[in-house]
């Protein structure tokens, strides 16, 4: 009888220490999930101010940063925050792109900032509308060193209005 009952203990200590581990499992399962869906982290980004909401063409913001790994790819991001009240459907900018050898590219590129129905893409509330636009992927930086990315507005005005912050992001690929 006592063996009987000692079994008995056993048994149910077994049972509680296969429970707690199932539990510290799904534990673990549930935060990794979690840190999982928070998204990739930046490798460089960095906003500029746009003085008095208005970006004249002769105001060129620039980002520089540092390639420490040219095998690594890369996703490159051109961010914008302005006001719901700006103009146009759309921006157009010249991207210029420097290399730490002094050679550069020179690209341009148009960014939809409203859909077909006239409603503003990105995020925000209240006014304000905070976009993020792809506009190359999976892209290898050939040398080491620092790189200088500017941004000229390419509207066809002089100065465009409701423009509050001009950014750019690089983000890490993982293959």
């Amino acid at each position: 009888m006592k063996n009987r009952a000692r079994n008995i203990r056993l048994m149910q200590n077994d049972k509680t220490k296969t429970n707690r581990l199932g539990l510290t499992v799904v534990i673990g399962l549930i935060l990794s999930s979690v840190i999982a869906c928070t998204g990739k982290q930046s490798y460089y980004e960095e906003y500029i101010a746009i003085p008095d909401q208005k970006w004249n063409q002769s105001n060129i913001p620039f980002f520089e940063f540092e390639i420490k790994d040219t095998l690594q790819r890369y996703d490159l991001y051109f961010n914008i925050r302005h006001a719901k009240t700006y103009e146009w459907k759309n921006l157009w900018v010249f991207l210029k792109f420097e290399l730490p050898m002094g050679m550069y590219d020179l690209d341009t590129l148009e960014f939809v900032l409203q859909d077909s129905q006239g409603r503003w893409l990105g995020k925000g509330s209240g006014n304000v509308r905070d976009g993020s636009y792809l506009f190359k992927t999976k892209t290898r930086f050939p040398f080491l060193g620092t790189y200088k990315a500017s941004f000229e507005q390419a509207m066809r005005t002089e100065s465009i209005e409701d423009i509050t912050d001009i950014g750019f992001r690089i983000q890490e690929v993982n293959e």
